[in-house]
C-alpha cells in the first residue's frame, strides 16, 4: 500500500469513521462504518460517512492509496460497532492497520490462497469481531481475531457451496436475533441468506433463499446500518453505476426492503468497495 503523506491518511479515514458511528449511536448488532472505495484509476482510497438516513456524506480523499492491494475489510475488534482497523491483502501478505495509522503483516502469503475476505462481525461467540476468508477451491474459513488484529484460531466452515459466490456481505444481525449473519450472492443471481449461530466450529445455519434477479448488480456489500433505524443494510451498485440500498428490517424471513437508489452513477469507477 503506497500512502501518500504517510499512514496518517488511512488513520484519519478511520478515525472520521469512528467519529460518525458515535454520533449515530451504533451497536455490534446495526455497527455504523465509512464506506471504503478504491479507485480502478490511480489507486486512490476513498471514504464515505453514513448520514444516518440512509444515505452518504460527499466523499472524502483518505490521502492513501491502495496500490498493490487486492482485498480489504474493515473490522471491529471491541464490538462497539465503530470500525477500529483494517485487515487488507497488499502483494499477497494479509496485513492490518489500525486507528493509530501502524500497519502489521498478520499472514505472509495469505492472499496466494484466499480470494475474498470479510470481517461481519462476531460469529464465534467471542467479543471481536471475526474474519472469514475463502480460499480458492472454495472453502471458507473463520478466524477468531485478537485485539492486536492477529488470529486466536481458524475453524473451516461447514459446506461445499463456497465457491459458487460472487459475494459474500453482512455486517451485524440481519435477523434480528442478536447474532451476526451474511449474504452470499451465487453465480446464477440468487441471494442467499445465513443466520448467524453464534459458535465457531458451526457459525451459520442452513442458507435460505432471499430473491433471485441480483446480477444486474456488479458489488453487492455493506458498511452496517445506514439509515439509523437500528437495521443493518444492504447495498449494491448496478451495471450503470448507481448506488441502491437495500435496508435492513430485522426479519429473517424477508431480511430487506424494495431497493432505493442513493447514488445515480459513478461507483463502477471503484474496484474495491466496502
Amino acid at each position: 500500500m503506497a500512502l501518500v503523506g504517510g499512514t496518517a491518511g488511512v488513520a484519519a479515514a478511520h478515525t472520521t469513521g469512528a467519529q460518525v458511528a458515535a454520533a449515530k449511536k451504533p451497536s455490534a448488532s446495526a455497527p455504523v462504518f465509512p464506506l471504503g472505495a478504491v479507485a480502478k484509476k490511480g489507486d486512490a482510497f476513498y471514504y464515505y460517512e453514513a448520514d444516518g438516513k440512509g444515505g452518504l456524506k460527499p466523499r472524502q480523499a483518505s490521502g492513501a492509496k491502495f496500490t498493490d492491494v487486492t482485498q480489504a475489510t474493515w473490522v471491529d475488534r471491541d464490538a462497539d460497532g465503530r470500525q477500529d482497523g483494517n485487515y487488507y491483502v497488499e502483494r499477497g501478505d494479509l496485513k492490518f492497520i489500525g486507528l493509530a495509522g501502524h500497519a502489521r503483516t498478520v499472514v505472509p502469503g495469505f492472499g496466494h490462497f484466499k480470494d475474498t475476505i470479510l470481517s461481519p462481525g462476531n460469529l464465534a461467540g467471542s467479543r471481536q469481531s471475526d474474519l472469514l476468508a475463502r480460499s480458492k477451491s472454495g472453502h471458507l474459513s473463520l478466524y477468531t481475531v485478537k485485539e492486536d488484529g492477529t488470529f486466536s484460531g481458524e475453524n473451516l466452515v461447514p459446506g461445499k457451496e463456497w465457491g459458487q459466490y460472487t459475494d459474500l456481505a453482512g455486517r451485524g444481525d440481519l435477523t434480528g436475533d442478536g447474532k451476526t449473519d451474511i449474504v452470499a450472492r451465487d453465480k446464477s443471481g440468487t441471494l442467499w441468506l445465513y443466520k448467524g449461530t453464534g459458535k465457531a466450529n458451526k457459525p451459520f445455519e442452513a442458507r435460505t433463499k432471499v430473491g433471485g434477479g441480483w446480477n444486474k448488480y456488479t458489488k453487492v456489500f455493506s458498511n452496517g446500518d445506514l439509515n439509523g433505524d437500528g437495521h443493518s443494510d444492504l447495498l449494491a451498485v448496478d451495471g450503470k453505476g448507481a448506488l441502491w440500498l437495500y435496508k435492513g428490517t430485522g426479519k429473517a424471513a424477508a431480511p430487506f426492503t424494495s431497493p432505493v437508489k442513493i447514488g445515480n452513477s459513478g461507483w463502477n469507477q471503484y474496484r474495491l468497495v466496502y
